[in-house]
């Protein structure tokens, strides 16, 4: 089965600048806590700079097929996006992101959108 959240429901931090605000630099990190386990994994604003504009899916490929397959039809924008399975428990997500720019001079970043979850449990994804 998979699901799409709010990606602030599953992030403590869903919005990524290098823009400085009354002296003070917007968080670097963020963590994700898994719904099935309540496993938190940390993330870093370079881990969705990086990993989410490659295009590749961390997750087995009929795994990420399924995922990209679902997101196809429930997701509005399935280009940048970063995954990884849950080392406590195997649940594997995915979050969607937008990178921006704009507003003051230099002003870069990126927003976490959606998340998608499942644990496909197929002979066709195992392996």
């Amino acid at each position: 089965m998979i699901s799409t959240i709010q990606a602030t429901d599953r992030f403590e931090n869903t919005e990524f600048s290098n823009e400085v605000l009354d002296g003070m630099a917007l968080p670097l990190t963020t963590a994700y806590t898994c719904s099935q386990c309540g496993t938190q994994i940390g993330f870093h604003k370079r881990d969705f700079e990086t990993g989410a504009r490659e295009h590749r899916s961390n997750l087995k490929p009929g795994v990420a097929r399924l995922l990209d397959e679902f997101a196809r039809e429930h997701i509005p924008d399935t280009r940048d996006f970063l995954d990884w399975v849950c080392p406590q428990c195997g649940l594997a997500a995915r979050v969607y992101v937008r990178f921006w720019a704009g507003g003051k001079h230099g002003d870069a970043g990126v927003s976490l959108l959606s998340v998608i979850e499942g644990q496909p449990d197929t002979d066709e994804v195992r392996g």
